[in-house]
């Protein structure tokens, strides 16, 4: 989770759901300058992801789960693809989001 806006603070609720609409991780933070990094959270790798629901004080914000794979990011043996947030703000003031894929766990060999 990263701010675009350090000047901000949100309440954030992050879910996200398989196929079978079944919520494999839901969490909820009060996103701020200090703490914008420190959300990283790992759940069961998972090949069925569906959704990704990002409430923004009170604003939801609903997207398919990142289905993509980038050639230059080693997401083989161990390593496992996961999702960033970045919370922005809009030309009117209010929040929005952008989701980028990116290689969560990295193994050496």
């Amino acid at each position: 989770m990263y701010l675009g806006d350090r000047d901000e603070t949100y309440n954030v609720t992050i879910t996200i759901t398989d196929q079978d609409g079944t919520t494999v991780f839901e969490n909820e933070y009060a996103l701020s300058d200090s703490n914008e990094a420190d959300k990283n959270v790992t759940f069961p790798a998972l090949t069925d992801l569906k959704n990704i629901v990002i409430t923004v004080d009170k604003i939801r914000f609903e997207r398919d789960w990142p289905d993509f794979e980038r050639a230059e990011l080693p997401w083989d043996g161990a390593n496992e693809a996961g999702v960033e947030v970045y919370i922005e703000s809009a030309e009117d003031g209010t929040p929005e989001i952008r989701l980028e894929a990116d290689c969560q766990s990295i193994t050496g060999e």
